[in-house]
């Protein structure tokens, strides 16, 4: 289905430049509109923004966002910059202040707009249009009315000023006035008071007092005429001044007053004018009225005549409903009868299974009397055969055990030529990695001995013994440093812990490759399969006493390392007790394996009181037979060559038959074999 975009229909006709803008489709989920040449719709008009707003879309409903500078109005309502809202079929946009763009939004993928084919919703819009249209003309001659008061009350306003300004001006000059008056006084009372007392202080014959006083008159009044005449020309400009502003003031309320009767006479003529326009849109109300009359009659007729046909469609659908009602009420009446007769044939069937189940009873209690006969005489019979098979048994399992003694005994031999073997191998690989080790251990030697021999003449000196203590300890250092790059593990990269050496000559850590050959049984370093795993107590030997003469720190690491991986081995002796070793696990039979298995028990048991080191037994390799040395040099004889334990008696054999009695019973079958 093809996706259809609302509409921008402007509301009311555009001047010439902007024609092209009087239908907008919206051709886009994100459809922008302004003044950049960036957005879907340019508008190139003053009071619309560069980016004005954008429309967008978002799960089935269309928004609007502002990015106006002065806002935009969405049905009267200011939605103000940066915000969204959403808008609906036949909402009204104002995009500026001026109201030159007003659109409707008609959003026909809309429910509303989907029924707009019908006359009545036709009517609907037309109505709201033209309220639309009313509302924007009554709220563009208000906003008219609203500006032609606020400019004539401006003006009204700027004359008074004016006037109020002169007034305060005629004030200021007449205050100035006063107070030269004033000074004037005061100035002739003090000349006078002056003059008088420098009469008083006249010294002198009588003659010379009077022409002394005579002379002081004269100058008293000739600055007397000098100090009014300056005074009276001050207070002459004044009143020049005052008049001048009276007359400015007189022009200033004729001019005001006939502004006022000027713009009382224009706003007269405006509201004649708004008053005319308002008749003549009183009448083109009334003529919408009138036509929204006939309409509203046309829409009635076209609803009656709509409610009309829907009854007659209805009434077709009634009709066609109860048929197919009465053809689903025939069909069910025939399925029921198709039923009926199938449920008296299953009934019928039901009835001779019945009789054949009570025959097949009758016939399994009879066998089973038979079978209770029978089962007597066969009772006798099975335990003559289970006395003879037993008798048999016996005898067998005696064969058996002694021929496992003997392949057990053959096996141990084997397995101890073959370790003594692999062990004089192991030695002969070992003694090349240990000569290698000796020279390196007589380098180190002799280099302590020179450390030593410097030391006692740096003693006998006396002199600074800080630097050679240095040379020693970073000689100390450089062997630890060997010895950590020949005698490291590979796996844990530390010094060898118990060295076990393999088939293909590689020596790791004992726990290590242990651990390791869980996961893989193949050599860590050259990925040769492990057949074969040797200690080497030389190798263990010389770590530990090259790790005396290092230092103590190295000592610390050693001691705290070796401590922590015997508790490693502990815990996972613990685990892997009862378990095949790995060098006897290719060389056992099926039957040492099952011997094995029986005596796991007792090696765990054994296994948690802990050998002493100085008793573990060790090979004499020297020897031609390979002897075994315990811990103070005594022969070790194997148990192979033990004494032969005596055999068993009657009474065990008698305990072993009773188990394979209780075994048969359990399995209603007797059980022979080992």
């Amino acid at each position: 289905m093809q996706q259809t975009f609302p509409k921008l229909k402007s509301c009311k006709l555009l001047k010439s430049p902007f024609k092209s803008f009087q239908k907008v489709d919206v051709v886009s989920e994100e459809f922008t509109i302004g003044r950049g040449l960036e957005n879907k719709l340019i508008i190139p008009f003053g009071t619309i923004s560069r980016n004005h707003c954008k429309l967008f879309k978002n799960d089935k409903k269309w928004f609007l966002e502002d990015y106006s500078t002065f806002g935009i109005n969405i049905n009267g309502v200011n939605l103000g910059k940066g915000n969204s809202a959403e808008i609906n079929h036949n909402d009204v946009i104002v995009l500026d202040e001026t109201y030159a763009f007003v659109y409707q939004f008609l959003n026909k993928g809309a429910k509303n707009a989907e029924l707009a084919g019908s006359s009545a919703k036709r009517i609907k819009l037309e109505q709201e249009e033209n309220s639309a249209d009313i509302l924007i003309a009554n709220e563009m001659m208000n906003n008219a009315k609203v500006k032609f008061e606020k400019s004539q009350d401006c003006e009204i306003r700027h004359i008074e000023n004016k006037i109020e300004s002169a007034k305060q001006i005629k004030t200021k000059n007449m205050i100035l006035k006063n107070q030269l008056q004033l000074d004037m006084k005061r100035k002739i009372k003090s000349l006078e008071s002056n003059f008088a007392a420098k009469i008083e202080n006249l010294k002198g014959g009588k003659n010379e007092v009077k022409m002394q006083k005579a002379m002081l008159i004269i100058k008293r009044d000739s600055q007397l005429a000098t100090l009014k005449q300056d005074m009276e020309a001050k207070i002459s400009e004044l009143l020049e001044q005052i008049n001048k502003h009276n007359e400015i003031e007189s022009e200033l309320i004729v001019e005001n007053n006939l502004l006022k009767e000027k713009l009382l006479r224009e706003r007269d003529e405006f509201l004649l004018e708004l008053n005319r326009e308002n008749s003549l849109k009183q009448d083109i109300m009334k003529k919408l009225e009138t036509q929204m009359k006939e309409q509203e009659d046309v829409r009635l007729k076209e609803k009656q005549e709509f409610e009309s046909l829907l009854q007659m469609e209805r009434e077709k659908l009634r009709l066609s409903k109860e048929k197919e009602l009465n053809a689903i009420v025939e069909q069910k009446r025939k399925r029921e009868l198709e039923l009926t007769g199938k449920l008296k044939l299953i009934k019928v069937n039901l009835q001779e299974q019945e009789k054949q189940k009570l025959e097949v009873q009758r016939q399994f209690k009879y066998q089973l009397e038979a079978i209770k006969k029978v089962k007597d005489e066969d009772k006798q019979k099975m335990e003559q055969l289970m006395h003879t098979k037993l008798s048999e048994a016996e005898k067998n399992a005696q064969k058996k055990i002694e021929t496992l003694k003997t392949t057990i005994s053959e096996r141990e031999t084997e397995l101890s030529a073959i370790a003594a073997e692999r062990i004089q191998k192991q030695a002969q690989q070992s003694s090349e990695v240990i000569s290698s080790l000796q020279d390196q251990l007589e380098r180190v030697r002799s280099q302590l001995k020179n450390v030593e021999s410097e030391n006692v003449k740096l003693i006998q000196n006396a002199t600074s013994n800080t630097s050679e203590v240095g040379n020693t300890i970073q000689t100390l250092t450089e062997v630890g440093n060997i010895m950590e790059s020949e005698l490291q593990c590979s796996i844990c990269a530390e010094l060898f812990v118990d060295a076990t050496t393999l088939n293909c000559s590689h020596t790791f850590c004992k726990y290590c490759i242990t651990t390791w050959m869980k996961k893989k049984r193949e050599c860590p370093i050259c990925r040769k399969d492990i057949t074969s795993e040797c200690r080497s107590l030389v190798l263990d030997s010389f770590i530990e006493k090259m790790v005396q003469n290092l230092t103590h720190e190295m000592k610390e690491k050693r001691k705290i390392m070796l401590k922590a991986r015997e508790d490693e081995v502990t815990h996972m002796n613990t685990k892997t007790l009862g378990m095949i070793p790995i060098g006897l696990d290719t060389l056992m039979t099926e039957p040492l394996r099952s011997i094995y298995d029986m005596i796991a028990p007792t090696r765990l048991r054994l296994s948690m009181s802990p050998t002493p080191p100085n008793e573990i037994p060790t090979y004499d390799l020297t020897s031609p037979t390979n002897q075994v040395l315990g811990p103070h040099g005594e022969i070790i004889v194997p148990r192979y060559q033990r004494r032969r334990r005596r055999p068993r008696s009657s009474v065990h054999y008698a305990s072993i038959s009773r188990q394979h009695d209780r075994l048969a019973s359990a399995y209603h079958e007797p059980f022979y074999d080992f």
